[in-house]
């Protein structure tokens, strides 16, 4: 199966910028044209969405999975288990210069930029502070989990006001980290995770218009 790195990113983007919208039905005929690329290409990326539980099957084509408001929650419940224990190992095993590399990173952050590229920001924050642990399984189970809750996490994003508090959310988790307090590090951090996933929630079931699951049961919120 040919799988095309641009493809697969254009066909995501599309996804997490809700341009194509949850329960929009998609065909390997009508996403040719779209993404510029072979049918043959273009099912290779709609394999690995369904891996990523971007898009599911539907009938004999796809259609992009709903906003499933149960699944975000169990995400949520492993991101904070996944990503908590990561930034305690990074406490002890960050070295300085690794440290101050990510805080010039971090003070690039403008959560005045537009949505999406500060999700990409606060993304790589997350990720970059898992990678300081020198642990690979929990980097790599950070990012599947990140990718599943990107289109929810979006919602958060979607303002200055939710930008601009988790932008400050960020430089103080990083700053316990670089003071080498892991107890206020964890404090902080689930706190940070807890607020995050409090609004996600809350702006999902405020959204109108969005197919979204509950309990199981899908419909337009």
């Amino acid at each position: 199966m040919i799988l095309s790195a641009s493809t697969l990113e254009k066909l995501r983007d599309a996804i997490l910028r809700l341009e194509l919208a949850p329960g929009a039905a998609l065909t390997e005929r009508g996403l040719e044209p779209l993404l510029d690329a072979s049918r043959t290409t273009v099912r290779g990326a709609l394999l690995k969405l369904e891996a990523e539980g971007l898009v599911v099957k539907s009938g004999r084509g796809y259609s992009v999975a709903p906003i499933d408001l149960s699944e975000i929650t169990q995400a949520c419940d492993w991101r904070e288990v996944i990503e908590v224990s990561a930034a305690k190992l990074s406490v002890r095993k960050s070295s300085p210069t690794q440290l101050e590399a990510l805080q010039t990173k971090l003070r690039a952050a403008n959560p005045l930029e537009p949505m999406q590229s500060y999700l990409r920001d606060a993304t790589d924050f997350h990720v970059q502070l898992a990678k300081l642990s020198g642990n690979a399984f929990m980097v790599r189970a950070l990012e599947d989990v990140l990718v599943r809750l990107a289109r929810a996490r979006s919602f958060e994003a979607g303002t200055e006001a939710g930008r601009t508090r988790a932008n400050t959310e960020h430089n103080r988790i990083l700053e316990l980290v670089i003071a080498g307090n892991s107890a206020q590090v964890e404090l902080e951090l689930k706190a940070h995770l807890e607020r995050s996933r409090n609004r996600v929630l809350t702006a999902l079931l405020e959204s109108g218009g969005l197919q979204v699951r509950i309990a199981g049961k899908a419909g337009a919120m």
